[in-house]
């Protein structure tokens, strides 16, 4: 499979699983014996965490400016982990929005920096507002 398919796929299908917990919540099942609230957040944690570590990634030999915006994203992912602790799902969902939100204007940030295919920052746009319109979904079902 070419990367021009590949990379836009595989980006739609990780939002796939904040849908499939939507749908466990609507229909009222748990999964493995485990609610669609804690599928969904933990599933935005492994994600905010990947996604964090990919831009680590990426500017790792880039100026002190762009490392600074890196480390935000520490910031981005404990502050999300940190809602959910709290055990007030409605925080950690809206933490977790905010979080791939804030993610997305680092990057792209970033992506001004450094040279990217035109497609990618398009492509990041429409899957993060799909995954704030999941967690918009879910913190209006529980």
């Amino acid at each position: 499979m070419k990367n021009s398919i590949l990379i836009p796929l595989l980006t739609y299908l990780g939002a796939a699983p904040f849908f499939l917990a939507n749908l466990l919540e609507l229909a009222n099942i748990r999964l493995f014996d485990i609610d669609s609230l804690t599928w969904f957040m933990t599933y935005g944690f492994v994600i905010l965490s990947f996604m964090a570590g990919t831009l680590w990634g990426q500017v790792v030999n880039e100026s002190a400016v762009v490392k600074g915006v890196a480390l935000a994203t520490n910031g981005i992912t404990l502050a999300a982990w940190f809602g959910y602790l709290l055990a007030v799902p409605s925080l950690g969902l809206i933490v977790s929005a905010l979080g791939f939100v804030a993610l997305y204007v680092l990057e792209a940030f970033v992506m001004k920096q450094m040279k990217r295919p035109d497609y990618y920052l398009d492509l990041r746009l429409r899957v993060t507002v799909l995954v704030v319109l999941a967690h918009c979904i879910m913190l209006f079902q529980i």
